[in-house]
């Protein structure tokens, strides 16, 4: 028999319970796929954020708006866009705080799907085991004429149990991998967003004499 056909046989073997966590399987890969792309081609990088507060440190605004305007991600975007607004402070930290949170939401897009996958998957190999279980029960007054019902039962408990486990595993590790990644993507854009604040209010308190306006 091949993979496929085996694969088939284990599904139909293991009840109508088998559905839903089908459903689950494909959400989790689906989800994981998405996520993976998604923060390929938004993460700017820790090591654009190290390099461009070291620029805004040093003053040197032009190659910092250089490597930010030269970078992709949410990031190095969100750093062109402040370094080209005007204003005055207050409303550009206001503004910058916006942009963050808006740019984390996306981060955080889909994340609690995997949460729930992670919670709801088992839960649904545990359902599964009970139908397994009371369809081996009601078996048993068969058994005569049908010795395999009993057996079929239980096999249906263990394969739905089994399915649920393995992809509330796979969803486990994605949802760990991808919430590590958004708290360092975090972390890289509130580093940012300090360091330009800092220097635009250092720049106004020097222009200004000793006081922001």
């Amino acid at each position: 028999m091949s993979l496929f056909g085996a694969a088939i046989d284990y599904f139909v073997k293991g009840g109508p319970v088998m559905w839903p966590l089908l459903f689950c399987s494909i959400a989790t890969i689906g989800i994981g796929v998405e996520r993976f792309l998604y923060y390929r081609q938004a993460d700017s990088g820790k090591a654009f954020t190290k390099q461009f507060c070291t620029y805004i440190e040093q003053d040197d605004w032009l190659n910092a708006k250089r490597l930010a305007d030269g970078t992709k991600g949410e990031v190095a975007k969100l750093a062109t866009i402040v370094m080209a607004r005007h204003g005055n402070f207050e409303r550009l930290e206001g503004f910058i705080m916006a942009r963050a949170e808006r740019a984390i939401d996306k981060f955080e897009k889909n994340l609690g799907y995997l949460g729930v996958l992670v919670a709801l998957s088992p839960i649904l190999g545990l359902l599964g085991t009970i139908t397994g279980m009371i369809a081996s029960f009601n078996a048993l007054n068969e058994r005569s004429t049908n010795p395999m019902a009993v057996t079929s039962g239980i096999g249906e408990a263990l394969i739905t149990t089994v399915f649920g486990l393995c992809i509330s595993i796979f969803a486990t590790l994605f949802h760990a991998y991808f919430t590590r990644r958004m708290k360092g993507i975090t972390m890289d854009i509130e580093e940012m967003s300090n360091t330009l604040l800092e220097a635009i209010a250092k720049n106004i308190y020097d222009t200004t004499g000793g006081e922001k306006k």
